[in-house]
């Protein structure tokens, strides 16, 4: 259903490659009843406003997100469109119709154990303490090993992608920048937009932004700040900069960014046009994945 891309010569070259989703298999998992006990209050409203302000900006309505009667109102609240959110009930296997699960301690009771088979070990972002906890989740369609395969590979070939984009003399890294990208933890679609730029520009990169709070380790970073191209502040009216921003916004999913911003120059740092894209970053299932 999506491209991944692989980086080829320091960054360069680009060879796309047509893989499969892991939508492709759906997982039997076993269906959780309603559990007896104490009744789950869930997390207090503060923490669903927290969960859904992140979840609206970055993940965004191109995915579809699961979540309780509570927490499908917290986003409803803030304007997140009804129709990408799957309000799930009593199965598990109502997570099949989403891309995201947004995982409360009321969703986690209710679906029991099953609950994990259809869901990445990782977060893309956690809120909250204890029984107040929710953490999103990528659903992993083929079943978590799968997942967990296709997330190692990516994780690998992410890493190669990092690293000869930091040798690349035509992009200018900030110190700061350069230690996610050498490991890894940078989203391939920014990698791509990266290589595809310095083919024919000189770039200055200052940050790929902070992990969201909570991420699992290898989750990678989704967004970008440039500051120049070809020596020209990326935020102003030169023409290297108007044709940067004029790239972007060509783009199509899921290689379009979620959100394209600028940043005004402030004390020590320059302004910077920044580039976040939607989470989950798109993995392409392989090593023993669905085919």
């Amino acid at each position: 259903m999506t491209t991944a891309v692989a980086l080829i010569a320091a960054g360069v070259v680009l060879a796309t490659v047509n893989r499969q989703s892991d939508h492709a298999r759906p997982l039997a998992v076993p269906v959780a009843g309603k559990p007896s006990g104490p009744a789950d209050t869930g997390p207090s409203s503060g923490v669903r406003a927290e969960t859904a302000r992140w979840v609206i900006r970055n993940v965004g309505p191109g995915h579809v997100v699961a979540c309780d009667a509570a927490m499908c109102g917290s986003l409803a609240a803030l304007g997140f469109p009804a129709s990408s959110t799957v309000w799930v009930k009593d199965s598990a296997l109502e997570l099949q119709s989403a891309d995201v699960a947004v995982l409360t301690s009321t969703l986690r009771t209710r679906l029991g154990p099953a609950v994990g088979a259809l869901t990445a070990a990782q977060p893309l972002a956690a809120f909250g303490s204890g029984t107040q906890t929710v953490t999103i989740q990528p659903v992993a369609h083929a079943g978590r090993a799968a997942y967990e395969r296709a997330m190692a590979a990516d994780l690998a070939d992410r890493g190669l992608a990092g690293r000869a984009l930091a040798a690349n003399s035509r992009i200018t890294f900030a110190a700061a920048a350069r230690v996610p990208l050498e490991r890894g933890l940078v989203d391939m679609r920014i990698c791509a937009l990266l290589a595809t730029l310095s083919s024919g520009h000189t770039l200055t990169v200052e940050s790929f932004g902070p992990a969201a709070p909570g991420a699992g380790t290898g989750i990678p970073r989704n967004g970008v700040e440039i500051s120049t191209i070809d020596t020209v502040s990326a935020v102003g009216t030169a023409e290297p900069a108007t044709a940067l921003r004029a790239l972007v916004a060509a783009q199509q999913p899921p290689y379009r960014p979620l959100r394209t911003e600028t940043r005004a120059a402030q004390a020590g740092s320059p302004a910077v046009l920044t580039l976040l894209y939607s989470q989950p970053a798109p993995v392409s299932p392989q090593n023993g994945a669905a085919p």
